[in-house]
């Protein structure tokens, strides 16, 4: 071996092996127990963020470990291709609007788009070396996926959980379509609240509203009964500014007493409490602004203005009516896009929903089933559950996801693709090309039009466990693979990713998607803050790898706490790569002195000692796996590899190890453990060292495919320690004085008797000549020296102080160890330097002293 590691001339060998001989292939034919991890199928947008490099790297240091306790891995290559993003990148690359090209190309161009990013996307995972199965691979924009998707909307449309309606919707005027609750995004800003002098039959009363431009929808004004400020107002008229349209006042409770003056205009649709007071009280929707974004006819010179520039105009209007009454600036929170950051509307819309508000209790009962990591994660779902008010609208008004398969006749009767039609089929149905399953609507004979909204690309990311589990493909592997092992996600989809799979794997089977589900956090700056581009302070990992390897890289992922947003720490990776070059030194030392692999069991102590620390740290790293603590797993094989098998076991042997085999099993059989142990933090350095030292004697083709290591009996293990611990005692001191041997070294331990085999090894260790084990010795402590503090005696005695300075100078110093009384002062022994020296059988020694040892060295 050379002797430094040089991660970039061995990274990219590893890999193109990896590929190349199929290292990481699920086996469909094979009896082993299989481990399934539903993997996050990663956007179709090219980029690679911190982020995304460290939470799949995350992902694979369990898919690894799981490969080498002996399970059949399920882990596939995989990518999301529906939607918004790609949608508006589409846009953006071809300055184009979706509207204004025709549906098919634009199709086209966002599928050439996503395609284009997808090559660089696997050769970036694969230089994370991710061992991702692309035997497995899908996309989800693939007709197969998207004819599942279909299937299992049929199937829920069997079960009589989808329905059509005109509701009222989170609407994007940018985007042109409507938003889950879960995507909407909610921004703090400072926002004008207007306090607007309304005329009524009471009297005048003033109104404080953030949108102004809603006043031509306002149906009626309402205000809390407790508040008695408004005492006389229920059931009087109040009249509209500009418009001059009279609106009822009513008393309602909804009504927040203490927000502007406690008197609300309800408009058609300024918010969420406006449509649960117009539905309390029986008032009907009128639409205020269109899809677009703009004013309806209701108001008037206003209308077909967008609502901006609409609030402008009116609040001009108003100002010149004399009934602006005053402006104040407040923080205000305002729903946005997900995906472009435009604010929402409230429009009243036909969509497609599927039915979840009927079914917290049972969404709550299956979380309740998995086994969440880290726990405190499952109260985020609880929490999202319990407050959702709306069932899941999965339709959108785009073009390139997956067809809703429906036609709809002019009576709004709806017809649904055969289930049974395209379970023969391998790809999905395009209601807006292809014909209906009957020539007529079979309710009224009119003719059908294809349906040409599609879903919400949560309706295909949800499916992903059903997919991979073969549902409606393969009945056997169903019952094998489902329900999933894992399923691997950050913490700010659990209101979309994790809910909506739920919801739709509850519907298909009935049961749980996974049994497991581990919720990561996010990579932060370096001081804390989010990563964002306009603050120049996001990190390219590709960047860091060039700079360190992909090694170190890894190492810095394992060390970032599970459900934790972690802020970036170089330090993490100039750590990772200091540990490289040290596993490489130790292989070389290896290499030189294992020349086969050796059958002889060790007899010396302290190499059962080490298989016995060996097996302790292997049974806490195993542990830690299995709960995905990888962070704890990599602290406790550094410190078990650097300070006790690098630190001590390897100075300890090295005067022996040529000759003895029973040393020669120890270290082979621990170092393997060990790069077993890292293997799945750091595949390209243990996949070289295995090669380099261990493959031909364990005959397998991978360290990644070699069994997790056994543990050992442990034997001498508290003995080892004491031993470990007198070494590094003796060794310290020797450094201190610059000394190469020592000529005698007695030790009195109660454990004498224990450790009184390891005595050569001590000796061979630290080159002493003659050694003694006793369990209790004679050694005398003398004072030679008291040497007064005069930083502390100065203020004590004063002008007294050289008096008493000669007083002591006669003093034996050990008189001085219990204090001494001068001048009426008691001076305590605190104010002295004591220099001591030791004596044993009538010479001066050296004495290290410890909670379980002494240590005796003749000068």
């Amino acid at each position: 071996m050379t002797m430094n590691y040089e991660p970039k001339k061995i990274e990219s060998k590893w890999q193109d092996f990896w590929e190349n001989e199929k290292i990481y292939r699920f086996d469909k034919n094979s009896n082993k127990e299989i481990y399934s991890i539903d993997n996050p199928p990663r956007y179709a947008s090219g980029a690679l963020h911190l982020g995304h490099a460290t939470h799949y790297t995350h992902i694979d240091f369990i898919a690894r470990y799981k490969r080498m306790r002996g399970y059949n891995v399920f882990f596939p290559l995989c990518f999301d291709v529906n939607g918004m993003p790609i949608e508006v990148n589409v846009e953006k690359t071809h300055n184009i609007r979706m509207r204004d090209v025709d549906r098919q190309k634009f199709i086209e161009l966002c599928e050439e788009f996503a395609n284009s990013k997808i090559d660089t996307m696997k050769l970036q995972f694969k230089i994370l070396g991710e061992s991702m199965d692309p035997s497995i691979y899908y996309q989800t924009d693939s007709p197969e996926y998207r004819r599942i998707t279909q299937l299992t909307f049929l199937d829920a449309v069997e079960k009589g959980m989808v329905y059509r309606g005109k509701h009222p919707v989170n609407w994007c005027p940018r985007c042109g379509t409507a938003i889950a609750e879960s995507e909407i995004v909610y921004v703090n800003s400072k926002t004008d609240l207007y306090y607007i002098r309304f005329d009524s039959d009471a009297g005048d009363i003033v109104i404080a509203t953030t949108r102004p431009e809603l006043i031509p929808a306002c149906l009626f004004i309402a205000y809390n009964p407790a508040d008695r400020r408004y005492e006389g107002y229920e059931n009087k008229r109040a009249r509209i500014p500009i418009f001059n349209r009279e609106v009822p006042i009513i008393a309602d409770d909804l009504v927040d007493m203490d927000f502007g003056t406690g008197m609300e205009m309800v408009c058609s649709i300024g918010d969420r409490n406006d449509l649960k007071l117009i539905k309390k009280h029986n008032f009907e929707i009128i639409t205020s602004i269109d899809e677009q974004g703009r004013l309806t006819d209701i108001a008037g010179e206003f209308s077909g203005m967008p609502a901006h520039e609409a609030r402008k105009e009116i609040v001009k209007r108003l100002r010149s009516e004399n009934r602006i009454v005053k402006v104040e600036k407040i923080d205000h929170n305002v729903g946005t896009c997900w995906r472009c950051g435009t604010p929402l509307e409230i429009v009243n819309k036909e969509q497609w929903f599927i039915r979840t508000i009927d079914f917290k209790e049972r969404i709550l009962e299956i979380a309740n089933e998995i086994k969440w990591y880290p726990e405190f994660m499952k109260k985020r779902l609880e929490e999202w559950v319990k407050g959702l008010e709306w069932d899941w609208v999965v339709s959108r008004q785009r073009y390139f996801a997956t067809p809703i398969p429906a036609w709809i006749c002019p009576e709004g009767h709806i017809t649904y693709a055969s289930k049974e039609d395209l379970l023969k089929r391998s790809s999905y149905i395009d209601p807006t090309v292809e014909k209906p399953p009957v020539e007529k609507c079979q309710v009224c004979g009119k003719p059908l039009k294809g349906v040409d909204e599609v879903f919400d690309t949560w309706v295909d990311s949800s499916i992903s466990p059903l997919y991979n589990a073969f549902l409606y493909r393969d009945e056997e592997m169903f019952r094998r693979l489902y329900p999933m092992s894992l399923r691997p996600q950050a913490h700010d989809i659990i209101r979309t990713w994790a809910f909506y799979t739920i919801i739709r794997c509850n519907i298909a089977t009935g049961e749980k998607p996974w049994n497991d589900i581990f919720i990561d956090g996010h990579i932060l700056a370096e001081n804390g803050r989010p990563m964002h581009a306009s603050w120049g302070n996001v990190v390219d990992p590709l960047k860091i790898i060039e700079e360190f390897g992909t090694d170190p890289f890894r190492y810095f992922a394992a060390t970032c706490t599970l459900g934790e947003d972690t802020p970036f720490r170089r330090r993490e990776l100039v750590h990772g790569k200091k540990l490289l070059n040290k596993l490489w030194n130790v292989a070389n030392f290896v290499e030189m002195y294992v020349r086969e692999k050796q059958d002889r069991s060790p007899e010396d102590p302290m190499d059962l000692w080490i298989l016995s620390e060996f097996s302790e740290t292997l049974e806490k790293v195993t542990n830690l796996m299995d709960q995905y603590r990888y962070d704890r797993a990599i602290r406790e094989i550094d410190e078990f590899f650097w300070h006790v098998f690098a630190d001590h076991y390897i100075e300890m042997i090295k005067y022996r190890v040529k000759d003895d085999k029973g040393t020669q099993y120890a270290l082979y059989n621990v170092y393997l453990g060990i790069v077993k142990m890292y293997a799945p933090f750091l595949p390209h350095i243990t996949e070289e060292i295995y090669h380099r030292i261990f493959s031909r004697y364990e005959k397998g083709i991978s360290i990644h495919l070699e069994k997790w290591p056994d543990s050992y009996e442990k034997r001498y293990l508290e003995e080892g320690r004491i031993v470990k611990d007198i070494i590094a005692s003796v060794r310290r001191y020797k450094i201190e004085r610059g000394l190469s041997s020592l000529n005698s070294v007695i030790i009195i331990t109660p454990m004498a008797k224990s450790i009184q085999m390891s005595g050569e090894t001590i000796k061979g260790a630290l080159s002493i000549r003659e050694i003694g084990i006793y369990e209790i010795g004679d050694v005398k402590e003398i004072i030679v020296e008291a040497r007064p503090v005069l930083q502390k005696l100065g203020p004590l005695l004063r002008d007294s102080l050289n008096k008493f300075l000669d007083k002591i100078r006669s003093t034996p110093p050990e008189k001085l160890l219990n204090g001494i009384e001068f001048n009426e002062i008691y001076i305590g022994p605190e104010n002295f330097e004591f220099r001591k020296t030791y004596m044993f059988e009538g010479s001066e020694v050296d004495l290290i002293n410890s909670n379980n040892f002494s240590i005796i060295i003749k000068k």
